[in-house]
């Protein structure tokens, strides 16, 4: 079974296009494969 933790969301790069998840608390969120802030909520 995986950790799932229910304090991260989905997140999607715009830049790379990259998925991923974090806690939506976290400021700023960032993509942890390019690095960039530009970040949507999915």
């Amino acid at each position: 079974m995986d950790d799932y933790d229910p304090m991260k969301v989905y997140f999607r790069c715009n830049v790379c296009d990259f998925l991923f998840m974090e806690n939506p608390e976290r400021f700023p969120v960032m993509c942890p494969q390019c690095g960039s802030e530009d970040v949507f909520r999915t």
